[in-house]
């Protein structure tokens, strides 16, 4: 399945703009992000499928494998789960499987009679998604406020 990301317009001009300003003046940005990000955290994983909830991929291997993570700058932040641990199926529960017959190594096939989908992380993006802009839009105007009020100060 093709990686698949959300974006911002105009998201890496305003980060390459933002690291380039002090630490106090990004600070606010940077709490703003992660105020966002950990608002979409709480919301999806409280619409994930519980461990024993019917759904066959609902084990708890999802609810202990989701996480946030932030970029070293912290001005961005994903949610999921990724890298050698994560719980590989995440896609599954999002977006369902479909019927399919399974090869077995033996020569055997098992068919799988499919997986309804549970979105929960798209939702929680849908449902946050215009608080986050806002508050990273905040954020943004107080920084650069206090950028131009510190230039024009200095002269």
């Amino acid at each position: 399945m093709a990686r698949q990301r959300s974006r911002v317009k105009g998201a890496a001009k305003l980060q390459r703009v933002l690291r380039q300003l002090p630490d106090e003046v990004t600070g606010e940005v940077k709490e703003a992000v992660a105020e966002s990000a950990f608002a979409l955290f709480a919301d999806a994983y409280r619409a994930m499928p519980k461990p024993g909830a019917g759904h066959p991929y609902a084990d708890g291997t999802l609810m202990r494998k989701f996480q946030v993570k932030f970029t070293k700058g912290g001005l961005a932040a994903r949610i999921g789960s990724w890298g050698k641990g994560r719980a590989a199926h995440i896609h599954l529960v999002e977006f369902g499987a479909a019927p399919h017959d399974i090869p077995m190594p033996d020569g055997g096939v098992i068919h799988h009679p499919g997986a309804p989908a549970q979105p929960f992380l798209f939702p929680a993006y849908e449902a946050n998604r215009n608080g986050a802009i806002k508050r990273v839009r905040v954020a943004v105007n107080r920084a650069l406020g206090r950028v131009v009020a510190a230039g024009k100060g200095a002269e």
